[in-house]
């Protein structure tokens, strides 16, 4: 059976773990769990943002945005001459606080503390951060809405608002604000749904977020054996994918080498 959205992955959980008895509650437990462990190693450009920070002297500090995982690089942007860019470097917030170390960055709290060219807490210019995130969660519905007419069959839909729609007609068991339903033909009238979102990492990768999933569910469960196999599947998917990054990275890199006598 092909994984495609969270009511097919609830499905293949509970095939790879052989168990009829679990609720969707629980697997869906299993799921987040798994996932959110998965994102915490895992470093693949789906999961890179590059996002700008404006600091001022009312704030001097960038909030650490949501989803954050881990920092690639943060630079002072130099405008449009890009040989103008400051790379800032890492440092510990008790070296930060106690010496002024210019074009730096510190973690405190919720918070990227910076310093100037001077060493002193900046005041005023903007930032470019490159990070890795987490990924979107599965089982979550777009904030925007799609009209009735505008269903794809197959895909599912949280029902926004009722409107004039017959949703019964469309694959819905009433036509309740809330009710998740699987479309079965384009719809009518002015209701309007929230269509399920579909994560990068379940669209392309389902398999990895099965392991996952599968690993906790067998630790839930008790069964050591399933868990320990579940759990090399999951970290042999992730270092499989982090390495393959490395190497597409890699791929046209310039090398140069120096030797101390001549080559014959």
């Amino acid at each position: 059976m092909a994984i495609i959205d969270q009511v097919t992955l609830r499905t293949g959980v509970a095939d790879w773990l052989n168990r009829s008895d679990l609720t969707d509650s629980q697997i869906d437990d299993f799921i987040s769990i798994g996932e959110a462990k998965v994102y915490e190693e895992l470093r693949v450009p789906p999961l890179e943002v590059v996002q700008s920070f404006t600091v001022t002297s009312t704030n001097s500090s960038i909030i650490i945005p949501s989803g954050f995982i881990e920092m690639i690089e943060l630079k002072l942007d130099g405008g449009a001459d890009k040989d103008e860019d400051v790379v800032l470097s890492r440092i510990d917030s008790k070296t930060f606080s106690n010496n002024k170390i210019k074009n730096a960055y510190t973690r405190q709290a919720g918070n990227f503390l910076l310093t100037d060219e001077n060493g002193e807490q900046d005041t005023g210019g903007t930032y470019v951060m490159t990070y890795y995130k987490s990924g979107d969660q599965i089982g979550t519905y777009a904030t925007a809405t799609t009209a009735a007419t505008a269903l794809v069959v197959d895909k599912y839909y949280k029902i926004a608002v009722a409107g004039t729609t017959t949703w019964t007609n469309h694959g819905s068991a009433n036509s309740t604000v809330g009710t998740i339903f699987k479309a079965t033909s384009v719809g009518t009238g002015t209701g309007t749904a929230y269509v399920e979102n579909i994560p990068w990492i379940l669209g392309t990768e389902f398999e990895l977020v099965l392991y996952a999933a599968c690993s906790v569910g067998a630790t839930f469960l008790g069964d050591t054996e399933m868990e320990a196999k579940f759990t090399e599947l999951t970290e042999r998917k992730i270092n499989s994918l982090n390495q393959k990054e490395i190497r597409s990275s890699m791929k046209g890199s310039a090398f140069s080498a120096r030797f101390s006598t001549p080559l014959l």
